[in-house]
Order: structure tokens, then C-alpha cells, then sequence
């Protein structure tokens, strides 16, 4: 049964209404989630053949936390996730930059950070989805964003078109829909680093940091079965993430081999099997506008960002609940679309900016004056007035969901 005939017959028996969500990513899953909470019958369209990730982990702080608490998934990832334990951050030989107080996290930030395996995440999402929802093997070729008067449509790459009140684009940063909703938004360009991520063993470490040196990153968090998360990123070209895993091990082996311990262990305890190496992309600047007609943006099509605050797959989440709580309180999708946009364009364009001048400000430095010159600035700053650069995040509530 098509969505349109699905829609036709909801909407006549006072059921709600239709919306399609195009991307099976945290963004789209927590739309759909959020969506159907509030009584809208979804689809959501993804064009992998099969339930699929990219990034090995995923750190959520209490605002991502609280968004899943209104969606009625908080509960379940929870359960999933590991505390984060802060230690410090560190230069590439050990020595302290910032000494994190560990009482002052929850009285700054609200609630410790959760780390997850990314893939236990979308799982636990997917999960608060009837089977049906989900089509895999769904390649979005054309979106029609419609209008007051019209629905909007997708058409398949094999010819199938779809219909639908509301159309979430939540196809990442390089997919359809933004250049639908926003002609004229800027392509996205090469953040200026490349990213290693694994998760492994590693049982003897029970304490998260993060590591900032010339030009590069590292941060080692554990997850909560035991094993570790780790990411290290490295200033330079694009073109790193070609090759197989042994290449790509071999190249953070050699990369972050004097680094202080436990970095050299945890890499080295990795298996090429584990490990993915990705160029970061992200767009240069935020978009005019997240909607057009009845087709709104969420995620990485809205405003994908460098990873340094943490806070893209936050921002996700964020934008799937405030979508659906305007949409679904609001008369008309129109009237719950400017709403939205009004309500995220201007927070995310906020983080966008940050995330990109924490990037330049952190491992893309490679000049050993300015590297010098940012420790020393980092080593004087109180760890109080450290977290409250990460509460201009956190410090978010959800709107309330209206009852499905």
C-alpha cells in the first residue's frame, strides 16, 4: 500500500497525517520516532540495502539526552550508554591543559555525557518502529517539496513516487533534499582533516580524555561492555579515507606512535577490521532556510558541521523533536514549518560557527608558536569556565511532544 492511499485512509478515519522521512540516519530515526509518537503515520525511505552505520561511536550530552527523554526513547538508549568520566585534556605528551572537576559536571552541564556504539543507537530507534516503517533499498532520484495546496512527492530511482503531508530530509550531507529545500546553499567542503574511528578492546581503561597536539586529535572514551572508543584526528589533505583497514591502522600507528599512553596501546590493540578513516565534510556556512513547501531539513542536510563540540548528532536529535512537536501542535504543516525553521535555524547556525572555529582553534593548529600559545591560553582557564563553553550546548530543554 502506497503512502498516499495509507495518508487518504488515516487522515479518514481521524488517524493524523502522512509524513515520509528520507534518510535512516540518527536524524530520520528520531523523526520518525518523534513523529509517530505524535500520531503521524510515517515511512521512512533509506537507501542502503541493509541496516547500516558510518562512525564507530557517538558521544550524547544532556541536551541530545533530553530530546530522546520527550521522543520516549530515553529510557531504552540509557541503557545502552557508558558515563563519561572525564579526566582532561591533554597535549600529545601527557601534560594537562585543562584539569576537569568532575562535582562541577552535573551542576554545569545538567547530567555526565553518554558515550554509545552508534550502531546500538540507531537500533534502539529503529526498534520503536513498527517492521513496516523502515523500507531499505529506497533510493530517493527526485524530491517535489510541495506546497500549501499540494503534498510532497518523492520518486524513486526505479520510477515509484510517494506522497505525503510532510517530507523530512534527513539524507546527510550529500544527499537530495537540500539542494531542494535551499537552491542556493553552499557545497560542502573539506573540513581540512581526517578521521580514524574504532572501537576495540581495551579493559584496563576506565577514564575518558581527550588529547589535543600539533595538528592532530585524539579522544579515548569506554563504553560501557568494556571495550573502547577511539577517535584521533589529523590536519592535511583529503584522500586519506581511500585504502583498506590494514592501510589505514597502519598510517594512525605510525601518526600517533609518540603520543603519551594509553593512545599508542589503544591503536595498537585495534584490528583492521575495526577501523574506518573518513574526510570530514561540512558546509562552510548555514543555509538561508531548513524548509520549503511541506519539506523540512534535519541533521547533516540542515547544517552539517565540523565534529569538534560534539554536538552533530545532538543537533539531529534536537531538530526531530522540535519538527515534530511544531508540526504536530500546529493547524496547517506551513504554519508548524516556519515554527521549526524559526526555532533551529538560528541555534544550529550557532554551532555550526563554533564547531568550525573550534576545529581551527584546536587540531588544525600546527604552528608551533600558536600550538604554544593556545596551551598556555588553555592551562590559565579555570575548569569551571571550561564547561560552561560546553553548557552554551547543553543548557537546552525540548518542547513538549503533543499527545498522538
Amino acid at each position: 500500500m502506497s503512502t498516499a492511499t495509507r495518508g487518504k485512509r488515516s487522515r479518514e478515519a481521524g488517524m493524523g497525517r502522512t509524513a515520509i522521512v528520507a534518510g535512516a540516519g540518527l536524524g530520520g530515526l528520531a523523526a520518525a520516532v518523534a513523529l509517530r509518537r505524535c500520531g503521524w503515520d510515517v515511512t521512512v525511505l533509506e537507501r542502503s540495502p541493509e541496516p547500516r552505520t558510518t562512525g564507530a561511536g557517538i558521544v550524547l550530552m544532556a541536551n541530545a539526552l533530553r530530546a530522546l527523554d520527550e521522543a520516549g526513547a530515553g529510557e531504552s538508549v540509557r541503557a545502552l550508554g557508558g558515563v563519561v568520566h572525564p579526566g582532561s585534556l591533554r597535549d600529545e605528551r601527557g601534560r594537562a591543559l585543562v584539569s576537569v572537576d568532575p562535582d562541577l559536571i552535573e551542576e554545569r552541564l545538567g547530567t555526565p555525557a553518554m558515550v554509545f556504539r552508534r550502531s546500538e543507537l540507531q537500533e534502539v530507534l529503529a526498534g520503536r518502529l513498527e517492521p513496516e516503517v523502515i523500507r531499505h533499498g529506497a533510493r530517493v532520484a527526485e524530491i517535489d517539496p510541495g506546497d500549501t495546496a499540494a503534498h510532497a512527492a518523492v520518486t524513486l530511482d526505479g520510477g515509484e513516487r510517494l506522497t505525503a503531508d510532510l517530507l523530512v530530509g534527513a539524507d546527510g550531507v550529500r544527499g537530495v533534499s537540500r539542494g531542494v529545500v535551499a537552491p542556493d546553499a553552499p557545497d560542502p567542503v573539506y573540513v581540512g582533516s581526517t578521521t580514524w574511528l574504532a572501537i576495540t578492546a581495551a579493559p584496563d581503561i576506565t577514564t575518558s580524555s581527550q588529547t589535543w597536539g600539533p595538528g592532530g586529535e585524539v579522544g579515548v572514551l569506554p563504553l560501557k561492555d568494556g571495550r573502547v572508543y577511539w577517535y584521533a584526528t589529523q590536519a592535511g589533505p583529503a584522500g586519506g579515507a581511500s585504502g583498506d583497514g590494514a592501510r589505514h591502522l597502519d598510517e594512525a600507528r605510525e601518526t600517533f606512535s609518540g603520543w603519551h599512553e594509553p593512545i599508542p596501546d589503544v591503536i595498537g590493540a585495534t584490528r583492521p577490521d575495526q577501523v574506518q578513516r573518513v574526510d570530514l565534510y561540512a558546509l562552510p556556512r548555514p543555509l538561508r532556510t531548513m524548509v520549503r513547501g511541506r519539506t523540512a531539513l534535519v541533521g547533516d542536510a540542515a547544517h552539517a558541521m565540523p565534529p569538534n563540540v560534539g554536538q552533530g548528532g545532538a543537533s539531529a536529535i534536537e531538530d526531530a523533536v522540535v519538527l515534530a512537536a511544531s508540526v504536530g501542535g500546529a493547524a496547517s504543516v506551513a504554519e508548524g514549518l516556519r515554527a521549526y525553521d524559526a526555532a533551529r535555524r538560528s541555534r544550529t547556525a550557532g554551532i555550526l560557527r563554533a564547531a568550525w572555529a573550534s576545529a581551527r582553534f584546536g587540531e588544525q593548529l600546527r604552528n608551533p608558536v600558536a600550538v604554544a600559545a593556545r596551551n598556555a591560553l588553555l592551562r590559565a582557564l579555570p575548569s569551571r569556565v571550561y564547561l560552561d563553553g560546553m553548557r552554551r550546548f547543553t543548557d537546552w530543554a525540548p518542547p513538549r511532544l503533543p499527545a498522538g
